[in-house]
């Protein structure tokens, strides 16, 4: 069975209260997390993120097969699911160009066709912009069938949803990035527009430097005024941290919206860890 890399949990979830709940399903090629929200108080009752490590004897299918067949909550029934794919072939398309016809070729033009999976599209809503991207045949089957009534969203789509209605600032220059234990997901606003929606593989603070200061360099943003909220795997006092302190002056942390019950178990954690997908889980 595999567990948990952290979780957070109310205790005896009444069927009555999963039926006031969303639940958010994340997908990475590496992690699994999911949130359920009681939407009538607005309080989370779990949070679990889960760390993947597929391989060629246990693809990424089989792997989350066996996660979800052993996690008795995501088999009781909710209000509503939303799964997320959070999986680095995709591309913003401005809605004035947008046309189905040239779905494919743009994906395979920028990612390569080695991979023929299936194109997805979608309307990124309070933007001008379609999110068109490529999920693998196989999950997008598994989850279906697991998750018969699911609604599904990119990750860059509802990142850029939640930034509009939680972390938008007029004008305000901002880089706004989520780690994992292996990438970050950086989102670029540059005068009030999508400049950049990207994920990052790093190995260690110095990569995530270099990455972060050639986006500054190949936009245009100054690193000193530019804004860096910062959220995901990542600690205060941890080298990476020291590492972004040296090249930027203007860092905060992701906290989690007023909107959001705080209960005694989100506590447990530092809330910038879950605070975007908590995000997600309220505006999706």
């Amino acid at each position: 069975m595999i567990k948990p890399a952290f979780q957070i949990e109310v205790s005896d979830i009444s069927d009555e209260e999963l039926l006031q709940c969303r639940l958010l399903v994340e997908v990475t090629p590496n992690a699994f997390t999911y949130v359920l929200l009681n939407q009538r108080n607005m309080s989370p009752l779990v949070v679990k993120y889960f760390q993947l490590e597929p391989s060629k004897e246990s693809p990424l299918t089989d792997t989350l097969q066996e996660l979800m067949n052993g996690d008795t909550l995501l088999k009781r029934p909710v209000k509503e699911t939303l799964l997320v794919y959070n999986f680095p072939e995709s591309s913003l398309v401005p809605e004035s160009l947008f046309t189905t016809d040239t779905n494919r070729q743009i994906i395979d033009t920028l990612h390569g066709n080695l991979q023929k999976g299936l194109i997805l599209t979608e309307k990124i809503p309070w933007w001008e912009l379609f999110n068109v991207y490529r999920i693998s045949f196989e999950l997008h089957h598994l989850l279906q069938q697991t998750f018969s009534a699911g609604k599904y969203w990119h990750y860059y789509s509802l990142m850029l949803k939640s930034f509009k209605m939680f972390d938008s600032t007029e004008q305000q220059d901002c880089i706004k990035v989520i780690f994992y234990s292996d990438k970050m997901v950086a989102l670029v606003i540059r005068e009030g527009k999508v400049h950049l929606a990207q994920t990052f593989l790093y190995h260690d603070t110095k990569d995530v430097a270099y990455h972060l200061l050639n986006c500054c360099h190949q936009l245009g943003i100054d690193q000193e005024s530019v804004r860096l909220l910062v959220g995901g795997l990542i600690d205060k006092q941890s080298s990476l941290s020291t590492e972004l302190h040296k090249y930027f002056l203007r860092i905060d942390f992701e906290e989690i919206d007023e909107s959001i019950k705080v209960t005694d178990e989100l506590k447990e954690l530092p809330l910038h860890y879950f605070s975007s997908i908590l995000k997600m889980a309220v505006c999706a």
